[in-house]
């Protein structure tokens, strides 16, 4: 079982009690065809039969409910970052504990589920362009703990693993990795160890740090853009990923820390000091392009006028590319204001930045008593969620370039409220008229029945 606890001065702490980690691992991978019995708990509904269900009490104009996934194992007593959701033609693929699975867009079977040796410890945010991830687990225990640095490459299309590499033991405190993927490379970085690899064969490229710099994250996407430490303080850099040149660097101001990287092409970096909290846009050789004050970050539990999720809420990850919650198109930054009360309720809004000025454009109302976020550009239109309730289904919407109200694209059903409601900070992709929501952390339940039947995956559209 599993408590947060408010801790003095700020933050959280997890207090644990009641299961063990009692069984000892295989020595390798095991990867395997499809099962499982579908149930969504230990003696209820299966999977398949809830999502009949659910979808047989739709409203006209409501979604079709395509699947739904249940944890369906029992967790050691922890909470645990969910890695993912990857996609691979019709696979969505995510990763947690010790098994990595793929799973049928179309309707949510198992294709493929392979299980790790120990724990996962580290992966990028997004896959490489040819449907590959490379996913780290810790390797052997020592005097000091376990560290992070086994690397294991799957194919996302088949489950088929390929390539392992081991890590020489990292001495600095930071043992996780960041890992990120561009092109068909991946990336493995930490202070004093940066190594990409060629994804296919696991061929190593190049390793990119500049002299008198730690470089300690890469992003994932198009461009391979790197966050260090240099003698001088801070740096954003760009690298060539096919020869590992540098391309440009930026030095940030002094005093302040780049957080997380909101966007990579265009650029927008999130930037700390202190409780401030503050964006830079960069230009795509790498030049100062605007700055956008957002006031103060939530430290110590501060009150900010923004949120920002990143690394699923309680989570702590060392990629500095998952954040939800903003999105940038060439000329303009979205970000969602901090809930607020409304009548007992909350609702928020999206507010539009031009990036080359640095100043506000417009603000967009939330409907009332409902929260929504950006999710990304779709067709010149920022693409919207608005979240459930507990009686009303979320929804996809779009904003005009200018503003105004949101233009729903896709109703979840009310049936589904509760259910959607009660998956607490979940992740929403939407592409071709689907919806597909991801929980980002998983072994809260207090119980291991309610473990076992915890939601974690919810698919919507035709």
């Amino acid at each position: 079982m599993l408590a947060l606890v408010l801790v003095a001065g700020g933050g959280v702490r997890f207090a644990l009690s009641g299961d063990d980690d009692g069984g000892k691992p295989a020595a390798g991978p095991t990867p395997t065809a499809g099962q499982g019995d579908g149930k969504s708990d230990g003696v209820g509904e299966s999977d398949a039969e809830l999502a009949t269900r659910l979808d047989g009490l739709r409203e006209p104009g409501e979604a079709r409910v395509r699947w739904v996934q249940s944890l369906g194992v029992d967790l050691p007593a922890r909470a645990m970052g969910v890695y993912g959701p990857w996609r691979a033609g019709d696979i969505v693929a995510k990763a947690f504990y010790r098994t990595v699975s793929g799973y049928s867009m179309s309707d949510g079977a198992v294709r493929w589920s392979v299980r790790l040796p120990q724990d996962i410890c580290g992966a990028p945010t997004l896959p490489t362009t040819d449907g590959r991830i490379v996913v780290v687990t810790e390797g052997e225990e020592t005097d000091t703990g376990a560290d992070c640095s086994v690397m294991q490459m799957i194919d996302l299309r088949t489950g088929k693993t390929g390539w392992t590499k081991s890590m020489p033991n990292n001495p600095d405190t930071q043992r996780r990795p960041a890992m990120a993927a561009n092109g068909a490379t991946v990336t493995f970085a930490r202070p004093g160890q940066v190594h990409t690899y060629r994804a296919e064969d696991g061929q190593e490229l190049f390793a990119a740090q500049p002299r008198g710099c730690q470089s300690y994250s890469f992003v994932s996407g198009p461009r391979m853009v790197a966050l260090a430490n240099c003698a001088e303080g801070h740096e954003v850099q760009e690298f060539d990923p096919a020869s590992g040149k540098l391309k440009w660097r930026y030095a940030v101001e002094q005093g302040w820390s780049v957080e997380q990287v909101y966007s990579v092409s265009p650029l927008v970096v999130a930037m700390g000091k202190g409780d401030a909290w503050r964006l830079v846009a960069l230009r795509d050789d790498g030049t100062y392009r605007s700055a956008i004050d957002l006031g103060t970050r939530d430290v110590d539990l501060g009150f900010a006028g923004y949120e920002v999720r990143c690394g699923g809420y309680l989570v702590v990850s060392r990629n500095r590319d998952d954040c939800e919650g903003v999105a940038a198109d060439d000329d303009t930054f979205y970000i969602s204001t901090k809930r607020k009360h409304v009548e007992f309720d909350v609702d928020n809004r999206i507010v539009a930045f031009d990036l080359d000025t640095g100043r506000q454009k417009w603000a967009a109302d939330a409907p009332l008593g409902r929260r929504m976020e950006p999710m990304r550009l779709d067709g010149g239109k920022l693409l919207v969620h608005v979240a459930a309730t507990t009686s009303r289904g979320g929804e996809v919407a779009t904003l005009a370039p200018t503003g105004g109200e949101p233009r729903t694209l896709l109703t979840h059903p009310a049936a589904t409220a509760a259910v959607e409601a009660g998956m607490t900070a979940a992740e929403v992709d939407y592409e071709d008229g689907r919806s597909l929501l991801t929980l980002p952390l998983v072994g809260t339940a207090e119980d291991d029945e309610a473990e076992m039947s915890t939601k974690t995956m919810l698919a919507f559209g035709e």
